[in-house]
Protein backbone atom coordinates (compact mmCIF):
# COMPACT_ATOMS: atom_id res chain seq x y z
CA UNK A 1 0.00 0.00 0.00
CA UNK A 2 1.71 3.45 -1.05
CA UNK A 3 1.90 5.87 1.67
CA UNK A 4 0.20 9.32 1.36
CA UNK A 5 3.01 12.08 0.63
CA UNK A 6 3.02 14.44 3.80
CA UNK A 7 1.65 18.10 3.06
CA UNK A 8 4.91 20.24 2.01
CA UNK A 9 4.93 23.07 4.27
CA UNK A 10 4.34 26.84 2.10
CA UNK A 11 7.84 28.50 1.50
CA UNK A 12 7.46 31.75 3.09
CA UNK A 13 9.20 34.37 0.54
CA UNK A 14 12.70 35.02 1.14
CA UNK A 15 13.42 38.11 2.68
CA UNK A 16 16.73 39.89 2.53
CA UNK A 17 18.52 40.38 6.06
CA UNK A 18 21.56 41.22 7.75
CA UNK A 19 20.90 42.93 10.93
CA UNK A 20 20.82 41.78 14.76
CA UNK A 21 18.23 43.30 16.70
CA UNK A 22 19.96 44.60 20.13
CA UNK A 23 16.92 46.46 21.85
CA UNK A 24 13.81 46.31 23.57
CA UNK A 25 12.58 45.65 20.25
CA UNK A 26 13.55 42.22 20.37
CA UNK A 27 10.53 39.47 21.16
CA UNK A 28 10.10 37.22 23.53
CA UNK A 29 8.45 33.26 22.90
CA UNK A 30 5.14 34.78 24.56
CA UNK A 31 5.04 37.68 21.81
CA UNK A 32 2.29 37.26 19.21
CA UNK A 33 2.79 37.04 15.70
CA UNK A 34 0.07 39.92 14.90
CA UNK A 35 2.63 41.82 17.29
CA UNK A 36 5.29 41.50 15.00
CA UNK A 37 6.60 43.81 11.71
CA UNK A 38 9.04 43.13 9.15
CA UNK A 39 11.67 46.00 8.77
CA UNK A 40 13.86 46.60 6.46
CA UNK A 41 16.68 49.03 7.10
CA UNK A 42 18.89 51.22 4.96
CA UNK A 43 22.00 53.81 4.86
CA UNK A 44 20.18 56.04 2.41
CA UNK A 45 17.03 55.94 0.03
CA UNK A 46 19.83 55.46 -3.13
CA UNK A 47 20.49 52.19 -1.87
CA UNK A 48 16.85 51.86 -0.99
CA UNK A 49 15.81 52.53 -4.82
CA UNK A 50 18.51 50.74 -6.17
CA UNK A 51 17.58 47.45 -4.42
CA UNK A 52 13.79 47.86 -5.04
CA UNK A 53 14.87 47.00 -8.57
CA UNK A 54 15.72 43.42 -7.49
CA UNK A 55 13.34 41.24 -8.12
CA UNK A 56 13.72 39.11 -4.44
CA UNK A 57 12.56 42.25 -2.59
CA UNK A 58 9.20 43.17 -1.77
CA UNK A 59 9.31 46.80 -1.32
CA UNK A 60 8.94 49.04 -3.97
CA UNK A 61 10.46 52.67 -5.05
CA UNK A 62 7.82 54.60 -3.47
CA UNK A 63 7.99 52.62 -0.54
CA UNK A 64 11.53 53.66 -0.66
CA UNK A 65 11.21 57.57 -1.06
CA UNK A 66 7.47 57.74 1.41
CA UNK A 67 9.86 56.06 3.88
CA UNK A 68 12.75 58.57 3.79
CA UNK A 69 10.17 61.24 3.62
CA UNK A 70 8.31 60.24 6.59
CA UNK A 71 11.77 59.40 8.46
CA UNK A 72 13.27 62.80 8.04
CA UNK A 73 9.82 64.12 9.41
CA UNK A 74 10.76 62.31 12.69
CA UNK A 75 14.22 63.20 12.69
CA UNK A 76 12.52 67.21 12.76
CA UNK A 77 10.23 66.23 15.44
CA UNK A 78 12.05 63.66 17.77
CA UNK A 79 15.85 63.99 16.71
CA UNK A 80 18.03 63.68 20.14
CA UNK A 81 18.84 66.88 20.92
CA UNK A 82 21.89 67.80 22.61
CA UNK A 83 23.40 71.14 25.02
CA UNK A 84 26.79 71.11 23.00
CA UNK A 85 28.27 69.70 20.27
CA UNK A 86 31.15 67.96 22.04
CA UNK A 87 28.53 65.95 23.75
CA UNK A 88 26.33 65.27 20.35
CA UNK A 89 29.78 63.98 18.51
CA UNK A 90 30.71 61.43 21.53
CA UNK A 91 27.07 60.30 21.58
CA UNK A 92 26.76 59.59 17.69
CA UNK A 93 30.39 59.11 16.24
CA UNK A 94 30.84 62.10 13.73
CA UNK A 95 29.67 65.59 13.06
CA UNK A 96 26.34 66.93 14.40
CA UNK A 97 24.09 69.95 13.14
CA UNK A 98 23.53 72.83 15.17
CA UNK A 99 20.26 74.41 15.40
CA UNK A 100 18.80 77.76 17.14
CA UNK A 101 15.76 77.72 18.94
CA UNK A 102 13.52 80.49 19.48
CA UNK A 103 15.25 81.99 22.38
CA UNK A 104 18.35 82.19 20.84
CA UNK A 105 20.37 79.43 21.92
CA UNK A 106 21.95 76.75 20.08
CA UNK A 107 21.77 73.09 20.42
CA UNK A 108 23.11 69.87 18.24
CA UNK A 109 21.54 67.06 16.61
CA UNK A 110 23.23 64.28 15.20
CA UNK A 111 23.02 63.49 11.56
CA UNK A 112 21.27 60.34 9.64
CA UNK A 113 22.68 57.25 9.45
CA UNK A 114 20.25 55.53 8.15
CA UNK A 115 16.66 54.67 7.84
CA UNK A 116 14.22 51.76 8.19
CA UNK A 117 10.86 50.83 6.89
CA UNK A 118 8.20 48.15 8.23
CA UNK A 119 5.32 47.12 6.39
CA UNK A 120 2.56 47.48 9.16
CA UNK A 121 0.03 45.22 10.25
CA UNK A 122 -3.84 45.54 9.64
CA UNK A 123 -3.27 47.81 6.53
CA UNK A 124 -2.01 50.29 8.00
CA UNK A 125 0.50 50.91 5.21
CA UNK A 126 3.98 51.40 5.64
CA UNK A 127 5.91 52.68 8.71
CA UNK A 128 9.33 54.25 8.77
CA UNK A 129 12.18 55.48 11.19
CA UNK A 130 15.33 57.40 11.27
CA UNK A 131 18.22 55.85 12.49
CA UNK A 132 21.64 56.85 14.71
CA UNK A 133 24.58 56.10 15.12
CA UNK A 134 25.19 54.82 18.64
CA UNK A 135 28.73 55.33 20.32
CA UNK A 136 29.22 51.44 20.49
CA UNK A 137 28.65 51.62 16.48
CA UNK A 138 25.24 50.53 16.45
CA UNK A 139 22.17 52.13 15.24
CA UNK A 140 19.25 53.52 17.27
CA UNK A 141 15.72 55.03 16.99
CA UNK A 142 15.27 58.06 18.33
CA UNK A 143 14.20 57.61 21.61
CA UNK A 144 17.52 54.80 21.42
CA UNK A 145 14.75 52.07 22.46
CA UNK A 146 15.10 49.86 19.35
CA UNK A 147 18.96 49.03 18.36
CA UNK A 148 20.15 47.33 15.79
CA UNK A 149 23.94 45.99 14.83
CA UNK A 150 23.66 47.76 11.27
CA UNK A 151 22.22 50.15 8.81
CA UNK A 152 21.31 47.94 6.11
CA UNK A 153 19.42 44.46 5.73
CA UNK A 154 16.61 43.49 7.42
CA UNK A 155 15.34 41.81 10.29
CA UNK A 156 11.23 41.73 12.50
CA UNK A 157 10.79 43.91 15.19
CA UNK A 158 7.97 44.63 17.14
CA UNK A 159 5.05 46.84 16.14
CA UNK A 160 6.14 49.20 18.94
CA UNK A 161 9.48 49.88 17.41
CA UNK A 162 7.07 52.28 14.87
CA UNK A 163 5.33 54.09 17.42
CA UNK A 164 5.18 57.66 18.07
CA UNK A 165 8.72 59.38 19.41
CA UNK A 166 8.52 61.86 21.92
CA UNK A 167 8.92 65.52 20.68
CA UNK A 168 12.25 67.11 21.54
CA UNK A 169 11.59 70.11 19.56
CA UNK A 170 11.04 71.96 22.46
CA UNK A 171 12.00 69.86 25.46
CA UNK A 172 15.15 70.64 27.52
CA UNK A 173 18.68 69.26 25.56
CA UNK A 174 20.11 66.43 26.76
CA UNK A 175 23.19 67.52 29.26
CA UNK A 176 26.04 65.01 30.04
CA UNK A 177 24.73 64.20 33.12
CA UNK A 178 21.49 62.95 31.96
CA UNK A 179 22.77 61.18 28.61
CA UNK A 180 25.54 59.01 31.67
CA UNK A 181 22.36 58.00 33.76
CA UNK A 182 21.04 56.23 30.97
CA UNK A 183 24.55 54.61 29.98
CA UNK A 184 24.69 56.77 26.62
CA UNK A 185 22.42 57.03 23.62
CA UNK A 186 20.83 53.92 22.91
CA UNK A 187 22.27 52.14 25.82
CA UNK A 188 18.85 52.16 28.19
CA UNK A 189 17.38 49.33 27.09
CA UNK A 190 19.14 45.44 26.12
CA UNK A 191 17.57 42.44 24.51
CA UNK A 192 17.90 39.33 22.64
CA UNK A 193 18.81 38.98 19.19
CA UNK A 194 17.09 38.00 15.67
CA UNK A 195 19.89 37.53 12.24
CA UNK A 196 18.80 36.59 8.55
CA UNK A 197 20.83 36.83 5.27
CA UNK A 198 21.83 39.28 3.89
CA UNK A 199 20.92 41.86 0.55
CA UNK A 200 21.62 40.54 -2.44
CA UNK A 201 22.74 42.56 -5.37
Amino acid sequence: MTRPTPPTRPRKRARTAGVLLLGSAAFGLAACQEDRVEATVFPSVEECRALAELPQNDFTVDDCASGFAEAQEVHRESAPRYESEALCEEQHGGECAVETRSDGSSIFLPLLAGYMIGNMMGGRGMGAKPLYRTPGGSFATPGGGTVLSGNRGSTTLRSSSFGASPNTRTAAPLSRAAVQSRGGFGAARTGGGFGGRSFGG
